[in-house]
């Protein structure tokens, strides 16, 4: 086929960053900037080429347009998706996926019903690092995962948008923001089927009545277990995993890895949205399905939706 067509809805902070990585990428070309605003979908055309409108069924409708990728309040990832199946486009959602698991498996199915791809965005997985970690894994290098440790502590001093705020649009802060990235990263790594969630959870703060501060741990048919804790009120930020494994330990981070304490190189070259719009298009173009279909995305919102049950009901749960 020819180059992807890509009709881009919602054309603000993290729409530009995708409208780079479809300019990054050779098989993709921008058909259709698609936001409620008017004058930001023009300028987004303007600067990104292709056609402009506020009505997402006339990016639909248009032959030119091959997939939509939806950079929207959480809220509408599961009309919006669903709508743009139907039409017969591919899509890539921002995650997380949906506002939970019964919206996210409803929008996996659409795309099964319909025979098109359903990628979701989840960045963290494209990270040079991360990639590197997974092969060595993989490679046996730190020897059978049993331990996977992470921490997310830093200061939100403000939220980039007001629908962050509306727990009904955003579905919480943390979980929905940062931790859809924490589990799906956690999951992927260890590539191994969880048993339990267990969670507490403490909500409420000057910016959102969302999700601020807590832990999330997790076990897993081969015995391995993992956690996550996380603050957005910590002064100091602190964001990486440790893994520990039966041969090895590995510490990953946003731009370092290592493994039993010494540095591990690995290629800087490609940034993570770029190495993700070039799996969304190549998987398009080789009729094949991407290496983070929705199914992984119920997965993850899975254990979020059983995280939160588990701090409201004050006890592990099944998964």
């Amino acid at each position: 086929m020819s180059d992807v067509g890509i009709a881009m809805v919602g054309c603000g902070q993290i729409g530009n960053a995708h409208f780079k990585a479809i300019q990054a990428c050779d098989a993709a070309r921008v058909a259709f900037c698609v936001d409620v605003d008017p004058s930001r979908a023009e300028e987004a055309a303007a600067i990104y080429g292709g056609r402009f409108t506020t009505v997402m069924a006339e990016a639909l409708a248009s032959p030119e347009v091959d997939a939509a990728v939806l950079c929207l309040p959480h809220d509408l990832h599961l009309s919006f998706t669903t709508e743009s199946l139907a039409a017969g486009k591919h899509v890539l959602v921002e995650k997380p996926m949906a506002l939970n698991e019964d919206e996210a498996r409803k929008m996996a199915d659409v795309a099964d019903k319909h025979g098109r791809n359903l990628m979701v965005g989840q960045s963290t997985r494209f990270l040079p690092s991360h990639q590197k970690a997974k092969r060595l894994i993989e490679d046996g290098r730190i020897g059978r995962p049993i331990n996977y440790a992470r921490q997310t502590c830093f200061w939100v001093e403000r939220l980039s948008t007001d629908w962050r705020r509306d727990a009904d649009a955003c579905g919480g802060l943390y979980l929905p923001l940062f931790g859809s990235h924490d589990v799906d990263a956690m999951l992927w790594l260890l590539d191994t089927a969880p048993i339990t969630v267990d969670a507490r959870i403490r909500a409420g703060s000057d910016l959102s009545d969302g999700d601020v501060e807590g832990w999330i741990g997790l076990t897993f048919e081969d015995e391995a277990v993992g956690s996550i804790a996380f603050s957005l009120r910590s002064k100091e930020t602190i964001q990486g995993s440790l893994i520990v494994g039966a041969e090895g330990t590995m510490r990953v981070e946003r731009n370092r890895l290592s493994v039993d304490g010494e540095p591990v190189s690995f290629d800087h070259s490609k940034g993570a949205l770029e190495r993700q719009m070039e799996e969304f298009v190549s998987a398009i173009v080789d009729s094949r399905a991407p290496s983070v279909p929705g199914t992984d995305g119920v997965r993850t919102m899975r254990v979020l939706d059983l995280a939160r049950a588990s701090s409201e009901q004050q006890k592990s749960l099944t998964f």
